[in-house]
């Protein structure tokens, strides 16, 4: 049985991708929030920002692979009704 054929539970693509939503809604929270005022304080405000945009690209990877293997299952649906690959 494949995650597609359960739909009432969550697959661990799904998962990751809800921590990674809020990971990256509570980074963008403390970067929002913070007011550096020093040199030291700067730079860890660049950490924060290299990091969001770190999570912001891991999520859009995941949400890429889960539209690649619905279209494969798709195909493989079409080639079932079809008869198979020609």
């Amino acid at each position: 049985m494949t995650p597609t054929d359960r739909p009432s539970e969550r697959t661990d693509r799904e998962a990751v991708l809800d921590r990674l939503a809020d990971t990256i809604e509570l980074t963008h929270d403390r970067i929002a929030a913070s007011d550096p005022d020093t040199a030291a304080e700067q730079k860890l405000q660049i950490k924060w920002i290299r990091t969001l945009g770190y999570l912001s690209g891991q999520y859009r990877k995941l949400l890429n692979d889960e539209d690649l293997d619905e279209m494969a299952a798709e195909i493989d649906l079409l080639q079932a009704d079809d008869g198979g690959p020609q």
